[in-house]
């Protein structure tokens, strides 16, 4: 595969790459390490042998054990399937979380992306993500995230992925709001080429005008870390139990 933001993967929704991506000292995400995207139950034949060749290792699958079991993902025969639902799911629903202690939470959170920042079951799902993204060690070993939409909870996993890796909010939140130019753009082949361009930042930026609003979300996110644990080094340390030392294993793992 080219290196490309937009993949080319036909039985998908929003399957993107986060290569490429420049951080605040001056690195660069790795390309075939970290991917996202909406539902995975319609891949193709053709589909599943690319992404066998891209070497995607672990599928971590952020819907409910309910939701993936309607629509299974596709997957090549070497890939391990994560599901770490984020949301609070019913008693009888399983998943491959460690079980959230009852009563652990009994806050009213009245934004689905503060839930999603703050909530334990949320919190336990990202947790354990992390720690799937430390084993991913090995070149040309990908990992992907997603939901159903690759729009909410996969655009809070982002966000957390990439303030990890050291990326400014600005550039994270074209990240964010990409997907809506990818569901809004109905020739997907041209969107596919206008985001290789060297021009690409700035058509992303002229199209993300329009979709600024939904943009704000995220702030919300980003805002419920900073009321609640004052910055982000903190969060990952208290929610995300990532030592300095994992912060850099991440680094390492993922930045060139």
């Amino acid at each position: 595969m080219k290196k490309e933001r937009l993949l080319d993967i036909d039985g998908s929704v929003n399957f993107r790459e986060l290569g490429g991506y420049t951080t605040q000292d001056g690195r660069t995400i790795k390309w075939q390490k970290l991917l996202r995207s909406g539902d995975l139950s319609r891949l193709t034949a053709k589909d599943v042998k690319k992404l066998a060749n891209y070497g995607l290792h672990y599928d971590i699958d952020l819907r409910s054990p309910s939701e993936a079991s309607w629509l299974k993902d596709r997957l090549p025969d070497n890939t391990i399937y994560r599901s770490y639902p984020v949301y609070p799911i019913a008693q009888h629903d399983h998943s491959d979380l460690p079980k959230v202690p009852e009563n652990s939470d009994n806050a009213d959170y009245s934004h689905p992306y503060a839930l999603m920042i703050l909530n334990p079951q949320s919190q336990l799902a990202f947790k354990t993500m992390f720690q799937d993204m430390l084993k991913n060690d090995q070149p040309k070993q990908s990992l992907l995230f997603h939901c159903a939409a690759g729009k909410d909870r996969t655009g809070v996993a982002g966000f957390l992925i990439l303030t990890a890796l050291g990326v400014d909010y600005d550039t994270i939140k074209q990240d964010y709001i990409l997907t809506n130019i990818v569901y809004s753009t109905f020739d997907q082949d041209t969107l596919r080429k206008r985001l290789q361009n060297d021009k690409a930042e700035e058509f992303v930026n002229q199209m993300n005008a329009a979709f600024q609003v939904q943009g704000d979300t995220l702030d919300v996110a980003k805002q419920a870390i900073l009321d609640n644990y004052g910055d982000y080094g903190n969060y990952f340390v208290k929610a995300m139990g990532l030592s300095e030392a994992d912060l850099n294993d991440l680094r390492r793992i993922y930045l060139t």
